[in-house]
């Protein structure tokens, strides 16, 4: 009977496992084999080793700290964001269905839609942020926001309005799980609002944040829309993350090998960063 269970389980089981392989294993595969061979526009060369990791060698510290400035800078505001207005939505206050959805409205936007109204409203020549600022003579001319020293922070700003939605849906669906009697409990004790707020609501959250985390900093890690659509990567180099890069070997410098190389490079940062993640969050479960 055993055995009759586990090969129905292993049926079962078998069109999910070949939907994996054929979307990931394979793919993963295909990727790593192939950072290892040289190609010459479309013509597939032979086995170089450690060759086309050579050829990015000196661009790999660049474009990781910018990676790593643009995941974070986001992913951390996003859901710093995301959970102060999650705190504000949970308490009762006119018009908060509202506010609601307002907030996420950002989310069920494309990211290239994104890019395109951010890019514009940032513009230097016609932006709506430049000429609002001119008109109240805050500024004596209009600030070019997607220069080179501004690039980077004008991109991060668009991806945390974009990745604040998701990081507040997720807070608030937790908070609602909270159960009253701990609140009712802490009032009774005399508990003030800030030591409510660091011994349940917070600790309450811990798994939330931590998965919201590692969502976001996926998602955001691997963003191509926003920054292709509003800087292309640049100007020069400033926003040219490890999928700009990517993109750029493969399309236009017709080089899978080294492309391949920049994907295998961003799979191993972003393995080490999910484990440090679920490291420290084990961590701090623990204490």
């Amino acid at each position: 009977m055993r055995s009759i269970h586990r090969k129905r389980v292993i049926i079962s089981l078998l069109p999910m496992l070949i939907m994996l392989t054929a979307v990931y294993i394979i793919p993963l595969v295909n990727v790593t084999a192939n950072a290892f061979i040289g190609f010459t526009g479309s013509t597939k060369g032979q086995f170089v080793a450690l060759g086309n990791f050579a050829k990015i060698a000196k661009s790999i510290p660049k474009t990781l700290e910018i990676t790593l400035t643009w995941t974070y800078g986001s992913v951390l505001s996003a859901t710093f964001f995301g959970l102060v207005l999650a705190l504000l939505c949970h308490h009762a206050f006119p018009l908060r269905k509202a506010v609601i959805s307002i907030s996420l409205l950002p989310y069920s936007i494309p990211l290239i839609i994104v890019a395109s109204c951010w890019r514009f409203t940032l513009s230097q020549d016609f932006g709506i942020i430049n000429v609002f600022l001119l008109q109240l003579g805050i500024i004596d001319k209009p600030i070019a926001f997607l220069n080179l020293q501004n690039a980077l922070g004008s991109v991060i700003v668009a991806r945390i309005w974009r990745a604040t939605p998701f990081a507040f849906i997720n807070f608030y669906a937790a908070l609602t799980a909270i159960p009253n009697e701990l609140y009712e409990a802490s009032a009774i004790d005399g508990a003030k609002p800030y030591q409510t707020l660091l011994h349940i609501t917070l600790p309450s959250l811990r798994k939330v944040m931590s998965t919201t985390l590692i969502v976001l900093t996926v998602w955001t890690f691997l963003v191509f829309d926003i920054i292709y659509g509003m800087t292309g990567g640049g100007p020069v180099s400033a926003t040219r993350i490890i999928s700009i890069q990517i993109f750029r070997e493969m399309f236009h410098m017709k080089d899978l090998g080294t492309a391949s190389a920049w994907s295998l490079t961003a799979i191993i940062v972003l393995l080490l960063t999910t484990v440090l993640y679920w490291k420290l969050m084990e961590g701090r479960n623990k204490e």
